[in-house]
């Protein structure tokens, strides 16, 4: 059989097979990968309950806060995904995932951040680092315009956002803002952090009233106090939140995939606007509602073993207490 003119048939059949490697190589380096998500983290299960109080220092999150370390939101390296801004807004020079304002350093905007579960409750702890803390001085039960640090958590909680395809670690803006359809379990919960009434406040985005579960005092859910270099949020949500994307109350399980995203907003007065800056886990900032850009986070069974009573390593987001 003729194969290549002036090469054996074993030599052809080596140069033919080295032809299809190189051919595959190339293939796999073109492919289009999903948008959908830089970060991954898991979320353990934890058998003694958070106490929210914004210290962060109950054992499973003594006992966690090593898996978390390399989960920091910060503006330089965010290396996951490249962006075309649809705008020419700041990007931080670099067209990374800041995509809103301007983030100087570390000590302007950086954030750590972890999670554990129960059959209750999952659980969620920040440690921001922020240089000028800016209060919110707004209503706690209808929003109002006011410029404040804030942190948001977006859920994709059926993980069933369609899949955008791009090239690997760049992504379209524009493209995902309309071509990411948000579903009714899409929900993302916008918390005014510090606040003149102690407490934080948390808005359903989209909604003018506050979260009347999350947010209310009485309920102990959100906790957060000023450090010597920004600040310190707790937060728990009840699983029954989600009950109607279900029709009954959300039952977390061992291997559960919700989309998932943190978003850190720094209302800083020295910049004009948009004033400050805003930073994201795992996606750009500009679509960080967008379920098709978020991050996963798996639901593990494998629990948070307990740790001798103690206090958060002072290292943690270089955060001083």
């Amino acid at each position: 059989m003729f194969l290549f003119k002036g090469l054996s048939t074993s030599k052809a059949f080596l140069f033919f097979g080295f032809t299809l490697l190189i051919v595959a190589v190339l293939m796999l380096s073109a492919v289009p990968v999903m948008s959908y998500s830089g970060g991954k983290a898991n979320c353990k299960k934890t058998n003694v309950p958070i106490k929210i109080d914004g210290d962060l220092n109950d054992p499973s999150w003594l006992a966690v806060q090593a898996d978390f370390a390399n989960q920091t939101i910060i503006a330089n390296p965010q290396d996951w995904y490249q962006i075309k801004p649809k705008s020419k807004a700041n990007t931080n020079d670099g067209g990374l995932r800041v995509t809103r304002g301007r983030v100087d350093n570390d000590a302007d905007l950086k954030g750590v951040w972890m999670t554990v579960w129960d059959s209750d409750y999952i659980y969620f702890g920040f440690a921001v680092s922020d240089d000028v803390v800016v209060e919110y001085q707004g209503t706690y039960d209808v929003k109002s315009v006011s410029d404040t640090d804030s942190v948001v958590v977006i859920f994709d909680t059926k993980h069933d956002a369609p899949v955008i395809n791009f090239p690997a670690k760049q992504f379209d803006t524009g493209v995902c803002a309309d071509q990411s359809l948000n579903m009714p379990d899409d929900v993302y919960y916008y918390t005014t952090v510090i606040t003149s009434r102690g407490t934080p406040v948390v808005w359903s985005v989209g909604v003018v009233n506050a979260e009347p579960v999350i947010s209310d005092p009485a309920n102990k859910h959100v906790a957060a106090k000023k450090t010597a270099t920004g600040y310190i949020f707790e937060m728990r949500i009840p699983w029954s939140i989600f009950t109607p994307f279900y029709g009954a109350k959300l039952v977390p399980t061992s291997g559960m995939v919700m989309g998932f995203d943190v978003s850190l907003v720094d209302s800083d007065p020295t910049y004009a606007a948009p004033v400050g800056g805003a930073m994201a886990w795992s996606s750009d900032f500009e679509n960080d509602n967008s379920p098709a850009v978020l991050g996963e986070l798996t639901i593990v069974a494998l629990e948070a073993p307990v740790a001798s009573q103690g206090k958060l390593a002072s290292t943690w987001g270089d955060i001083k207490r």
